[in-house]
């Protein structure tokens, strides 16, 4: 089954979190028609794309029936716990980089890692770009960024 979570909630209305469907269509549309069938629901809106369903009670409805009718039908599992936070753009970023420089130093045994890199393709565009002539734009910024580079190695 599914790990859902309950996003909001106000007397009467309920927003579950599906996230491991997000962008499901399929399943959300089954989950609505499914749903239909639970006691205590006056109505339901899917949306697939924010891997949401909300959930307006009537009267007798409330977030105990629906989460039993769910488990017992096996539509998804309602867990206890608050959501798990989602990454940032720039966490995914750092985990990605991260994991490439890894790669590298782990492949060298640690004779190169990113960081290196970088310095010698910084100082080599620089270098290219002073033998062009171009020294007070591009030259200067990516030999100062070497020379940056360079520094946080020492350290």
């Amino acid at each position: 089954m599914f790990p859902a979570y309950v996003a909001h909630a106000v007397p009467g209305r309920i927003r579950i979190k599906i996230p491991s469907k997000r962008g499901d269509a399929f399943y959300f549309a089954t989950l609505e028609a499914s749903l239909r069938n639970c006691p205590g629901l006056s109505s339901l809106q899917m949306n697939a794309r924010a891997a949401s369903a909300l959930v307006t009670f009537s009267g007798e409805g409330n977030l105990k029936l629906l989460s039993q009718f769910a488990k017992r039908n096996k539509l998804f599992l309602l867990q206890n716990e608050n959501m798990p936070k989602m990454k940032t753009l720039r966490e995914l970023a750092f985990s990605g980089v991260n994991q490439v420089d890894q790669l590298i130093t782990t492949g060298t045994r640690g004779h190169v890692d990113m960081q290196s890199i970088f310095f010698i393709l910084f100082l080599g565009l620089g270098l290219q770009q002073l033998w062009r002539g171009q020294i007070m734009q591009p030259a200067i910024p990516m030999l100062w960024r070497a020379l940056e580079i360079l520094k946080d190695l020492e350290s």
